[in-house]
């Protein structure tokens, strides 16, 4: 932020120069439209201001943003009196300046800044700077790599900070990054590392062009991962900060200290080897440097094969700890005839520790009397451990009750902190007096804890092992249960989340409008005061609450307030400004199903899951109505609504409420606003949803002519739109122009929004859906198995759209023949969606059914019958989702002819057909009527060949025009029977071309083309049932 105010400045500074261009000329009579731009920027000026505020950056900063802000409003208005070329310059330049620092606040969102250096006591570390390790590493052009191993607390992260320091002064480019597993696991990630070692080059180099792909790849990263660059892959951030190290064209000295604390286990993470393997490489292109400071570990020792090291053994150190020791007891203002036995102790008993004598030293400070102090002497703790103990105990004494019950809630906090903690949001937290906060939680929480840098974190590693130590072993005899930390945490986030302010409708209203209109900004009075425990609270709120295992019931009963409250939809919509969409709202809701489902049942009902969402936007509606606010407000808040309806697939919901809504804001805004256009496109899906295809086409062509006209084809409206009018053609079963739609809304989404985008990832998904229908099964496999990895690098194996993609990949595998890996495969994806979804919900139905499919497939005819009894079970009444019950009853047949029961068979799969209304014919009892003819002619009883050919009746229509079929009612002659069934083999077959040259051949065509169209909710799969010939064979 600071760069691009200063870089504005610099444009402003040259005003008299513009003022005497006056005289050039002719002056641009567009002033209107140049006007127009700059207001642009200035509301993203305004709105990086803001975005500040909420990023609690430093206030100096804060007031330097504003102040440029207000200089800015207040001279570019000048600028209407340029020529239209220069305004543009100086417009483009600025743009790319805010551009930028959006970057650059987006890097911070992982807290991933430059780690300030441990300060190191005078004349102490000197010793490495003579090492011939390292003076090799300095001098030699080969040698790029130096290990520094180390134990705990022997002042390793005090030497980085000391070699940083060093290494700057004799003028090298140096970058340096400190990984933190005890001050957050988002610090100390490969992820992390590359996101920090990103910003540090971007403040370093002299500007990151507009025109580099790594600038394009950082923009895209900030759309399609808002929450910070943890949501990444390692390797697409790395691969820019690979980009930027050569693109600078300077050799570096990287300092890495903390190595050992990297966690290499995560869904997107690279393991130890591959991510050393890409850190090298680099390093060798651009001929720079790393020092690697770490505890001794088995995983690098192959690693360091290969290089220089150095071990910071104890007569290496021992000169420095008494150095630092002598200091330390001085400053602590222990009496001086105690000093030498004191240093001797340090001198026989820390074998090179600083921390061992740091902690020592401050167990003998706490002492109030001299024979306190000599009785602590001779009582010398063993180990930091013991000292970590001795110095919890000890505040038992000292502090009173109120201040031991701080100490201790301050201490679970910080042990399942999901990020560093500000000491500001702590006070914010914790009620604090902000002017005293670290004063406070210093005195309560040292040397456990500290609030250096303005963060509240363990002071060590240490201190998380010895808190994790005593969290596994139940030990409670320190007065502290950390198993209650996620439990602490929660009820902190809820009691933040539900301050009274964020029920506020103008803040609610604010985002809701944002959330809906694309050039809509948010009021500056809508977002967080400085300081706020908010912006951690509505991050990990459910991430703390579904861990709390065993619950209180006043946890249970805040967070039912919370999801009944107004205060949850302003933390809805806010989540749809950093997400889009309700991703946000709905990974929550994925998360508390399971939790709540293990909870007691007298726990269960303190928590009324069954009203999340429902309850707080029904109040959010009827407010706004009452209120004298905008008119269209209520409607967007039950336009959210009805999108969590459709969400949750609640079909009669969805459909009740997206035509109210369209109702309404006709009614209030015309039919060609774009709020109306979105409520359109949204009853056009719940027509499609509800079978009703034509209706739903029409509509989606109408919305997009009049988006294309009123919006432009760059909307993201307008592309979304796109894709559901190409979902009315894929499921009208036009395969061919829903490829097309969506060929074209696949390029336009990755110019526009990148490769990440949810928006594009979804058009993928689609678009293999509509190639493997039209025989491309090997294509549709590969983009299927594509997403599944995008997505779980960018949202970890719980994501459900990637349980979506992967029930594709089970799909086509079962169609390509690979049972045994399809199968695997399917049951993954049921292990999640039974945890999600209820036995009669669509989404697991659907994939029960799958299985079933593949176990018969695979001759597995025990497994998928009892899979077939497990569906009946659960599904209630099959026969009100008629296109199931097809499926199912398809399957039973082919199961029963399987084993040899042919007439059975005949019996389920002919009752099926018969009992059927002309207008419940679908896709799925053509199928039936194929495999009923091929049984029937197999039995071959009296009859059976005319039954066989009778079922395809009514099936195709003439179009020769030669064709008088008499009666009304009069039967299909056996001509357009058997073309009938050919053609019906064809298209099961997928060979769509070949069926179409079949009917025309003989002049024919489909009599309901419906018949073919496929049901929101099933999957392609299940045109792959049909009898075998293992079958057959037993049938026969």
């Amino acid at each position: 932020m600071r760069n691009a105010s200063e870089l504005i400045d610099k444009e402003l500074q040259t005003q008299a120069t513009y003022k005497g261009l006056g005289s050039l000329g002719e002056i641009t009579s567009d002033v209107h439209i140049v006007m127009d731009k700059i207001d642009r920027i200035l509301e993203q000026v305004q709105h990086l201001s803001d975005y500040t505020l909420q990023l609690q950056l430093d206030n100096e900063l804060l007031a330097l943003t504003h102040e440029n802000t207000r200089s800015a409003r207040a001279v570019l208005s000048e600028l209407k009196s340029l020529p239209l070329s220069i305004t543009h310059a100086i417009l483009d330049q600025m743009q790319g300046t805010l551009d930028l620092t959006r970057i650059k606040q987006w890097l911070v969102l992982s807290a991933v800044g430059k780690s300030p250096p441990v300060p190191h006591a005078d004349g102490t570390c000197y010793w490495i700077l003579q090492h011939p390790s390292f003076l090799k590493w300095t001098h030699s052009e080969k040698t790029l790599v130096l290990w520094v191993q180390g134990y705990q607390g022997c002042g390793k992260s005090v030497m980085a900070g000391y070699l940083q320091e060093h290494l700057t002064v004799e003028g090298s480019n140096t970058l340096f990054y400190r990984f933190q597993r005890s001050a957050s696991t988002t610090q100390s990630t490969p992820t992390s590392f590359a996101s920090s070692l990103i910003s540090q080059l971007l403040e370093k180099s002299t500007g990151l062009s507009p025109g580099t792909g790594a600038y394009h790849q950082l923009q895209n990263f900030a759309t399609q991962c808002p929450l910070g660059p943890q949501q990444c892959a390692f390797k697409m951030v790395w691969a820019v900060a690979a980009s930027l190290l050569k693109m600078c064209g300077s050799r570096f000295n990287l300092i890495i200290d903390a190595m050992d604390e990297c966690l290499f286990d995560g869904p997107s993470l690279p393991g130890i080897s591959a991510f050393l393997d890409a850190l090298f490489g680099s390093i060798r292109e651009t001929r720079s440097k790393v020092l690697i400071f770490t505890r001794p570990e088995p995983m690098f020792v192959t690693a360091m094969q290969s290089s220089l090291s150095i071990f910071m053994a104890e007569d290496l150190l021992l000169p420095d700890v008494m150095t630092f020791a002598r200091r330390e007891y001085e400053q602590l203002g222990l009496p001086d005839s105690e000093m030498d036995q004191v240093l001797e102790l340090v001198h026989s008993s820390s074998h090179g520790s600083f921390r061992w004598a740091e902690l020592f030293l401050h167990h003998l400070g706490q002492s109030l009397q001299m024979a306190d102090l000599r009785t602590r002497m001779r009582t010398l703790p063993p180990s930091i451990s013991e000292l970590y103990r001795q110095s919890l105990l000890s505040g038992v004494q000292r502090l009173s009750q109120d201040e031991l019950e701080c100490r201790k809630a301050l201490l679970l906090a910080v042990f399942q902190a999901q990020r560093p903690l500000r000491t500001t949001e702590i006070a914010d937290a914790f009620s604090l007096r902000p002017e005293r906060a670290e004063i406070i939680i210093s005195g309560l929480c040292k040397p456990l804890a500290s609030t250096f840098g303005g963060f509240f974190h363990l002071s060590h590693p240490s201190v998380r092992e010895f808190f994790e130590l005593y969290h596994q072993a139940g030990d409670s005899t320190l007065g502290i249960s950390f198993s209650d930390s996620h439990g602490l945490l929660a009820e902190k986030c809820l009691s933040c989340l539900l301050e009274e302010r964020y029920a506020d409708l103008h803040r609610i209203g604010s985002y809701l409008i944002a959330n809906y209109d694309e050039n809509a900004r948010v009021d500056t009075d809508a977002q967080l005061c400085e300081g706020s425990f908010y912006d951690y609270a509505f991050r990990f709120w459910d991430c703390h609450l579904v861990r709390t295992k065993v619950p209180s019931k006043n946890l249970l009963r805040q967070a039912n307030k919370f999801i009944l409250s107004l205060q949850f939809a302003y933390w809805s919509e806010r989540s749809r400004q950093d997400c889009g969409q309700l991703v946000r709202v709905i990974v929550a809701f994925g998360s508390l199903v399971p939790w709540h489902k293990g909870l007691l049942r007298e726990d269960q009902a303190l928590l009324e899951l069954d009203k999340y969402f429902e309850r707080a936007y029904s109040l959010l509606g009827a407010a706004f109505d009452s209120s004298k606010m905008d008119k269209v407000l209520p409607w967007l808040a039950r336009m959210t609504m009805g999108d969590f309806y459709f969400i949750k697939f609640l079909p009669d919901k969805a459909t009740s409420t997206r035509q109210q809504v369209l109702a309404g804001l006709q009614g209030l805004l015309g039919p060609r606003h774009r709020l109306t256009l979105c409520a359109k496109s949204g009853v056009a899906y719940v027509r499609l949803y509800a079978g009703k295809m034509r209706a739903s086409h029409r509509m989606y062509n109408e919305v997009v002519d009049i988006q294309r006209e009123v919006l432009g084809e760059r909307s993201s409206q307008f592309l979304e739109t796109l894709l559901y009018k190409g979902q009315s053609e894929y499921y009208m079963a036009d395969f061919v122009a829903a490829v097309m739609t969506w060929t074209k809304l696949s390029a336009e989404c990755l110019g526009l929004l990148g490769p990440d985008s949810w928006l594009y990832l979804a058009t993928q998904w689609w678009y293999a859906q509509g190639v493997a229908n039209i025989g491309q099964l090997d294509l549709g496999l590969r983009i299927f198995q594509s997403l599944v990895q995008k997505r779980h690098e960018l949202f970890g194996p719980g994501d459900s759209f990637a349980n979506v993609a992967e029930a594709s990949v089970g799909e086509s595998q079962l169609l390509l023949g690979r049972h045994e890996e399809s199968i695997a495969t399917i049951r993954d994806v049921l292990v999640w969606r039974r945890e999600v979804y209820p036995p009669s919900h669509i989404m697991r139905l659907d994939i029960e059914i799958t299985l079933a499919i593949a176990y018969q497939a695979a001759g597995m005819k025990q497994a998928a019958l009892a899979m077939v009894e497990e569906i009946e079970e659960g599904a209630g009444n099959l026969h009100s989702r008629f296109e199931t019950y097809c499926q199912v009853a398809h399957l039973k047949g082919l199961l029963l002819a399987q084993e040899g029961s042919i007439d059975e068979a005949i019996h389920l799969l002919q009752n099926t057909v018969t009992q059927a209304e002309e207008d419940q014919n679908n896709r799925a009892l053509l199928w039936i009527r194929l495999d009923l003819a091929t049984l029937l002619r197999r039995r071959d009883a009296e009859g059976d060949r005319d039954q066989a050919s009778a079922n395809f009746d009514n099936t195709v229509k003439d179009i020769s025009g030669d064709y008088d079929p008499g009666f009304e009612d009069e039967p299909d002659p056996p001509r357009f029977l058997a073309a009938t069934e050919k053609a019906l083999r064809l298209v099961r077959a997928r060979k769509h071309a070949e069926a179409r040259r079949e009917l025309d051949s003989e002049q024919l065509d489909w009599r309901r083309p419906s018949d073919f169209w496929l049901w929101v909710g099933g999957t392609f799969c299940k045109d792959l049932l049909q009898i075998t010939d293992s079958a057959l064979a037993r049938a026969g």
